[in-house]
């Protein structure tokens, strides 16, 4: 059922993950396609603002804090995974691996290096401190939408 604090979620956490994602495309190679980069993980945090935060707001400042961070997370775990799984199947396509397994140990490596590259100020500081602005306004908003 749709309420204020899940509208309030999915927006917030859409313009999160919209301005993390323009945080990291620096940090790649040159050369690297980032077409639909910042809207992929602009919709991961839309997914999740609607249904991680939205759907627990109204529990308490302390519980909003957490959601936050965990929707925070939750969006960079899955930018991650989806990116690197999409890598796994461009090399894929291209013939590069000969079974199952080596395909996802590389998918995997691909994972691990996607994180460590990730691993700046900009990126981490604007999720957590994203992560803790909307879950406060999730909170709010659930708290003036009763």
């Amino acid at each position: 059922m749709p309420t204020g604090s899940k509208l309030v979620g999915a927006v917030v956490f859409f313009a999160i993950g919209w301005y993390a994602a323009l945080q990291v495309i620096p940090t790649f190679p040159e050369g690297t396609s980032m077409t639909y980069f910042p809207i992929t993980i602009a919709l991961i945090g839309l997914v999740n603002g609607w249904m991680v935060i939205g759907s627990r707001a109204g529990l308490g400042f302390s519980a909003a804090l957490a959601n936050g961070l965990r929707t925070s997370l939750q969006i960079a775990f899955f930018g991650l995974l989806f990116f690197a799984l999409r890598e796994m199947f461009i090399q894929s396509a291209r013939l590069r691996y000969d079974g199952f397994g080596e395909a996802l140990t590389d998918a995997m490596n691909f994972f691990l290096e996607y994180f460590f590259q990730s691993l700046t100020v900009e990126i981490w500081g604007a999720l957590f401190v994203g992560g803790i602005v909307g879950g406060l306004l999730c909170e709010w908003a659930a708290r003036a939408w009763r």
